[in-house]
């Protein structure tokens, strides 16, 4: 289903940017923007508070070892999410 290929895509990109350097399974600072600025880029600029993308990333950082795990990054997709259904709410 579409869903299913949209939760297979948002897995596979957070797994293929966080092998690209350091350990394996969580974006180290430099895949996070690169992560960020290639797959996100329309819809960081419309976030209000996003601020520096090194301040995102220590908001997304629970355990606050400066890489993000996948439970981390999931959380940034469901931030997104949520502003996608206020904007559809909204608009819609």
């Amino acid at each position: 289903t579409e869903l299913e290929l949209a939760i297979e895509t948002v897995v596979t990109t957070f797994f293929t940017f966080a092998k690209q350097e350091g350990q394996k399974g969580s974006l180290n600072p430099t895949e996070f923007k690169e992560l960020v600025t290639q797959q996100l880029p329309h819809l960081l600029q419309t976030e209000k508070d996003v601020g520096s993308l090194d301040e995102k990333m220590k908001s997304l950082d629970i355990n606050q070892d400066s890489e993000l795990k996948f439970n981390e990054y999931w959380r940034l997709i469901g931030e997104l999410a949520n502003q996608c259904g206020e904007w559809s709410w909204e608009h819609g």
